[in-house]
Order: C-alpha cells, then sequence, then structure tokens
C-alpha cells in the first residue's frame, strides 16, 4: 500500500484535488502548510516519489528535508526525518505514548528515522508540529 493517493507519476495532483480527497482533515493540512510556507517562509514543492510513495509536498530549508506531505483519503502522511540528537529531543516533548512507540519501533537509516506519521481526524496536531519544531530548532 502506498504511503500517498496519488500514485500515478504522469499526474501531478491539483490543489482541488487534494483538497477533496482529504476530506475533514483539509484544515489539518492547511493549518501544517500556513506554518511552513507563510510563518516560516519555507518554500513547498511537488515531488514524486514513486508508486510506492506517490507525489508529496515536500519542504526544504537550507537543502535539508524539513517534512513530507502525502495527501491520502481522509488522512494524509506526515514524514519527517529525525538524526539522533533530533530523536533524543523528539522524545522528550510530552508525545503521546502512540507516536513515541512509532518513533522507537521506526528503523534507523543512514541519514536518521524516517518517521511517517499518519495525520487524521484525530490526530493532534501539536504532535506534528512538536516533531517539526525540533526538526527546525525552533523553540
Amino acid at each position: 500500500m502506498s504511503k500517498g493517493y496519488f500514485t500515478d507519476k504522469t499526474s501531478k495532483p491539483a490543489d482541488e484535488e487534494i483538497l477533496k480527497i482529504l476530506g475533514a482533515v483539509k484544515k489539518k493540512w492547511l493549518t501544517i502548510f500556513q506554518y511552513l510556507a507563510i510563518d516560516l517562509k519555507i518554500k513547498g514543492e511537488w515531488k514524486f516519489y514513486g508508486v510506492n510513495y506517490g507525489w508529496a509536498l515536500r519542504f526544504i530549508k537550507s537543502g535539508k528535508s524539513v517534512i513530507a506531505l502525502y495527501p491520502g483519503e481522509k488522512y494524509f502522511m506526515a514524514q519527517i526525518i529525525l538524526n539522533k540528537n533530533q530523536l533524543d529531543a523528539a522524545l522528550s516533548q510530552g508525545l503521546s505514548d502512540s507516536v513515541k512507540s512509532l518513533i522507537e519501533n521506526t528503523p534507523t537509516a543512514h541519514e536518521g528515522k524516517w518517521i511517517f506519521l499518519p495525520v487524521d481526524k484525530s490526530t493532534e496536531l501539536n504532535e506534528v508540529f512538536a516533531l517539526l519544531n525540533v526538526k527546525l530548532k525552533v523553540k
């Protein structure tokens, strides 16, 4: 199963399609987008990551990945890559047990852990923002 809904490389999704497919989590998507693109002025761009991942809106700062958002049907996947120091900081942020477990059970890759956090209507955005702020070193 793909991380995102849009898996056709030849067809980059349009904003209207994305907002429609997100359904009730559209506001959460837009909240994260506003924080990154407007508040922090980090440029977002669409990138296709293959059929197992699909199209993602990725944000890069100083040549490094901040987050990639994969739109899905009534949810989206937030991918944040954390290095060892960021992992330690993230685990001290008062995250829920389920997010801590997700982090702890994610295998370590060369660049750190590739955390894929599903965001649905029950997800608290403060957990996504906690990980983002650790990644960006925002206090």
